[in-house]
């Protein structure tokens, strides 16, 4: 790679302009600021804050990397990665922790001297760990032995989603408006059976003159029927809803939904196909050196026909796991999910 093809920063890489895109190398000094969108052939960096970073090539990020989003289609390596999303095609090495994370490589995860925490990872080959934990709140999931979704799955399974979302609205608005629909009506109802009530009552004081209970209810009389204008006008409102989501239903792009959600199903099936036949020549692995902590999952290819992607297929243990006297004994605690899946 010739000097043009390297670019050296002094210092931070200032978010003042937001967006930056180098063809070659990026040696940077110091941090890239928050809100910053970069992308490079190769970076190399102390700090990552806030910010969305394209890598053709692998990264190097000297401390941490938080808040941020990374995708590389080579190497990723760092100190520790803090609620952050890492997307890469060769491996991610990482010296102390993995944090609140979404971590996808089709190569290896590897953290050998440090802790994997409330993080979801997905590895086709391998994680290799000291720690792996989880808390109730935030459970650790370990997918292994799967390729990882590329840009158009991503894309096809957001389309879908978004669609399944917003059809379930629409259905849940349409319910609502049918609730208040109904509540309106009972209270109708209710202020219809008092009114005669009330009405024979005010005829009878009348007749009888007296003024100063009249007055007393005259309030009360008044209150009740604004109570049934406004219930004419809510209701007349709750309609209008009513007619105006079901315009919304009729007209929702179901075919759009059905086609989407088939096409990323078809491309999921063809992505564990293919990470079934790629495993006669790669056997996943997931390698635990020191202490297998709560709420942490398994999830893998547990059968030649489909995979488990919930997180309700293998639980892990119930109770702390430790390596007695680790490290200074050779034992460590490996879980083969190919080789486990009739017990699981």
């Amino acid at each position: 790679m010739n000097r043009e093809q390297i670019h050296h920063i002094e210092g931070n890489l200032s978010s003042r302009k937001k967006q930056y895109n180098y063809p070659g190398q990026l040696k940077i000094d110091g941090d890239i600021e928050a809100g910053c969108q970069v992308s490079a052939e190769t970076i190399e960096a102390n700090n990552i804050f806030q910010a969305d970073i394209r890598v053709r090539s692998g990264i190097l990020v000297h401390e941490q990397v938080i808040d941020s989003t990374i995708m590389s289609s080579g190497k990723f390596e760092a100190k520790s990665i803090d609620t952050s999303t890492i997307r890469v095609e060769q491996d991610i090495i990482v010296q102390k922790i993995i944090h609140h994370s979404n971590i996808q490589t089709n190569a290896c995860c590897l953290i050998t001297n440090g802790c994997i925490e409330s993080s979801n990872i997905l590895a086709y080959q391998a994680i290799d760990a000291l720690t792996i934990t989880g808390s109730s709140e935030s459970a650790c999931t370990l997918t292994i032995g799967l390729l990882c979704p590329d840009d158009q799955d991503l894309k096809l399974k957001k389309t879908y989603l978004q669609l399944e979302y917003e059809k379930k609205q629409l259905l849940t608005n349409l319910e609502q408006a049918e609730l208040s629909i109904e509540n309106i009506l009972r209270l109708k109802d209710k202020v219809r059976s008092i009114k005669p009530t009330l009405k024979q009552k005010i005829i009878h004081l009348k007749e009888t003159n007296n003024q100063g209970s009249l007055n007393e209810l005259a309030p009360f009389f008044q209150q009740l029927n604004e109570r049934m204008a406004s219930a004419f006008e809510n209701l007349t409102r709750a309609f209008s809803d009513k007619e105006r989501i079901l315009k919304e239903i009729e007209s929702f792009n179901q075919e759009l939904l059905d086609a989407s959600k088939k096409e990323y199903h078809l491309r999921k099936k063809d992505r564990i196909y293919h990470s079934i036949q790629n495993q006669t020549v790669i056997k996943p692995y997931i390698l635990v050196r020191g202490m297998l902590g709560k709420n942490t999952y398994i999830i893998g290819l547990h059968s030649q026909k489909r995979l488990l992607e919930d997180m309700h297929n293998v639980r892990i243990q119930e109770t702390e796991l430790n390596i007695p006297n680790h490290p200074s004994n050779a034992k460590h605690y490996t879980i083969d999910i190919k080789s486990q899946k009739e017990n699981a």
